[in-house]
């Protein structure tokens, strides 16, 4: 079943060129869902406490890619339709004290996503 859900823009409900709610649904809507379970700090949501990525434990000094890289396929796994981990990228910009993730996954309906973020 394809789950429909409303898109969003830079955090924002998109609307259409009609006025009304755009909706998104397929890949899109996987990725987005992915995207923001990275971008939603554990705790955060208060309708589910274990959603989103565990913040304290990819910020501060002395944290490793691979600790990062834990998280990372902690979160994607919380998506029951996440398949497999292909691979992830970190950068990291240390002046803007920020890390820059590119997630690589392959989903049970067969399809491969990309999901770019920063924390």
């Amino acid at each position: 079943m394809d789950k429909r859900t409303f898109k969003l823009i830079e955090n924002d409900i998109a609307i259409d060129t009609d006025g009304n709610i755009a909706m998104t649904s397929g890949s899109d809507e996987e990725m987005q869902a992915l995207e923001r379970a990275f971008t939603t700090n554990a705790g955060e949501w208060f309708l589910n406490a274990l959603h989103g990525l565990n913040y304290p434990n990819i910020q501060g000094k002395g944290i490793t890619d691979e600790a990062i890289q834990l998280e990372i396929i902690q979160t994607a796994l919380q998506d029951s339709r996440v398949r497999e981990i292909d691979h992830i990228e970190i950068e990291r910009d240390n002046p803007r004290r920020t890390v820059n993730i590119l997630f690589h996954g392959i989903m049970h309906s067969g399809g491969t996503i990309a999901v770019p973020f920063s924390v």
